[in-house]
């Protein structure tokens, strides 16, 4: 049987990864001093875990393709453990994103949890999806099967982080439900995907609006907003040097996911197969948002 993995699409045509690597000898040296920095603050030592939330206004925001490589960019460059939970009350795509079939839910790991002295108590009810990353969804496959509320996130989600570095929450589109605002509460820094056009900047902004709002101001310095180009013939439609001004003028980052072949055409993403591009831009959302979950009066 062939083996399906190379019918899968890269991110860039053959004849650009050509030429970037022919390149690769002439890059600025400033271009590869930046990205070894970026994956440095990766890397950066970590005393309590830091969970970061990862929203978006409404579906088809890439959000949870975001989540994913968050997660896979986490794992591939710390030493400790990373955690991708999905906190979708609907049905959440975390888990396909990232190539991994799940038996148990949030909801199940209630009773590890109350006599659980380390990670070995609960790792049964995770699922491994490579070195040093687990998965952990809302239900276990079915729409509503495994209802999930801000006291399950609270009581089983929260005290489940302690035995990560990093956690990256995949939430439900909107901000104004009570299991968001439970893990916005919660959250040491925010990622939220917009699409990279004019209505994704106005939809961002309403979002940082809501965020202060509901009393949670602080989070808008902890904020990295990520514009995602979802078509090629979309690159041009956002002034993002501008929308990027006005967000800094409150303390918030902007960066820009460019279009990717792979990740617009697959459902389980294959690192192997993404365009350059993306994987240094997800180093540098990695970057930059950990830096603000540790010190976001340091931007």
């Amino acid at each position: 049987m062939p083996d399906r993995a190379h019918d899968l699409p890269h991110g860039e045509p053959l004849l650009r990864r050509l030429g970037r690597e022919a390149a690769r000898a002439f890059r600025p040296a400033h271009d590869l001093a930046n990205l070894a920095e970026s994956a440095a603050d990766v890397q950066r030592p970590i005393t309590t875990g830091r969970r970061i939330a990862v929203v978006g206004m409404r579906g088809g925001s890439g959000k949870s393709t975001l989540s994913a490589l968050l997660a896979l960019v986490f794992a591939n460059h710390r030493h400790d453990r990373v955690l991708a939970v999905d906190v979708d009350p609907d049905w959440g795509s975390l888990p396909l994103r990232l190539g991994v079939r799940h038996r148990h839910a949030l909801a199940d790991v209630q009773a590890a949890l109350a006599g659980a002295g380390s990670f070995e108590d609960v790792e049964p009810y995770l699922t491994s999806a490579g070195d040093r990353l687990w998965v952990l969804p809302a239900n276990r496959g079915h729409m509503g099967d495994s209802p999930l509320t801000a006291e399950i996130y609270e009581h089983n989600a929260v005290p489940l982080t302690r035995f990560f570095g990093v956690t990256i929450i995949d939430c439900g589109s909107g901000m104004r439900g009570e299991l968001q605002q439970a893990v916005l509460a919660g959250a040491h820094a925010v990622v939220l995907a917009t699409p990279a056009t004019p209505d994704g900047a106005r939809t961002a902004g309403r979002a940082l609006d809501l965020v202060a709002a509901s009393g949670l101001g602080h989070l808008i310095a902890r904020t990295v907003v990520v514009f995602t180009v979802k078509s090629p013939h979309t690159r041009k439609t956002l002034d993002l040097d501008g929308a990027a001004a006005i967000l800094a003028d409150v303390g918030t980052g902007a960066v820009r996911l460019d279009y990717d072949r792979h990740l617009a055409s697959t459902s389980t993403l294959d690192p192997r197969r993404l365009a350059h591009s993306t994987r240094t831009t997800a180093i540098r959302i990695a970057a930059e948002t950990l830096q603000r979950a540790l010190h976001p009066t340091s931007l």
